[in-house]
């Protein structure tokens, strides 16, 4: 009777400590989105202010030649969201979300490296700006606010948007 007592205790003590470790890991899991989230927007923000940027150079043809627009181009390139492959590539993060999000993370990454261009900026910020949606609803389904079937369904409606 003891023996089992002593067995049904370390039972209970190994489920609680792997359902403490499953919750920490799910909040680290909500943390490096946030923070993948938080990456992609400031680089989409920097995107949009350095095109609009050139934009209005390229319009002002008193003041800018296109020696100095090229000059402007060539010492402020398109960023591009280093950082975020860091933050992927972390296991807690590839461990627990779902292989739908994770598949096209790493597509939009690679858009990305493609289209970090001039001439192809508003491209470059469409795709920076799905996959701030595409983290959204990767978060939400984190927090059980949405199903993984979801996920799917709704890029490809933010898709035939475009």
């Amino acid at each position: 009777m003891t023996l089992i007592a002593t067995l049904i205790g370390v039972f209970i003590a190994i489920s609680l400590t792997n359902s403490g470790l499953r919750k920490k890991e799910k909040e680290d899991t909500l943390k490096l989105l946030n923070t993948s989230k938080l990456i992609v927007i400031n680089t989409r923000t920097y995107s949009v202010e350095l095109s609009n940027r050139i934009r209005a150079l390229e319009q002002d043809t008193i003041n800018s030649d296109s020696t100095r627009i090229s000059n402007v181009k060539k010492n402020n390139p398109i960023p591009f969201p280093h950082l975020l492959e860091t933050v992927i590539t972390n296991e807690i993060l590839s461990k627990n979300i779902s292989e739908y999000s994770h598949n096209e993370i790493y597509t939009e990454l690679i858009n990305l490296k493609k289209l970090a261009d001039y001439k192809t900026a508003a491209l470059y910020e469409q795709s920076l700006s799905d996959l701030i949606y595409l983290l959204d609803l990767e978060i939400q389904f984190q927090k059980g606010e949405l199903e993984i079937e979801e996920i799917g369904k709704k890029m490809k409606l933010k898709h035939n948007e475009f």
